[in-house]
C-alpha cells in the first residue's frame, strides 16, 4: 500500500519538476527574443542576433523537454 503511494508521489514530483523546467526555459527564451528585438530597434544588430539565437535555443530546449517528458507517448 505504501509503495504505491511513494511511486505516485515520485511520479508527481517528476512531472512538476519537468513542468517548471519547461516553463522556465520558455520564459528565458521569450525574454531573450524580446531583448533581441529591443536591441535591434536600438541599432545593435550584433547583440540583437545573439539574443535572438539564444532565444531560439532556449525555446528549442523547452519544446524538446516538454515533448519528451510531459507529453505521454501513444502506444499502438
Amino acid at each position: 500500500m505504501l509503495e504505491g503511494l511513494f511511486e505516485l508521489a515520485s511520479q508527481t514530483l517528476a512531472v512538476a519538476v519537468y513542468a517548471v523546467g519547461t516553463l522556465a526555459l520558455s520564459g528565458i527564451g521569450l525574454l531573450a527574443e524580446y531583448n533581441g528585438v529591443q536591441q535591434f530597434l536600438g541599432g545593435e544588430t550584433m547583440l540583437a542576433g545573439w539574443f535572438a539565437f539564444m532565444g531560439v535555443v532556449a525555446l528549442g530546449f523547452a519544446a524538446n523537454l516538454g515533448r519528451e517528458k510531459l507529453v505521454p507517448l501513444r502506444e499502438s
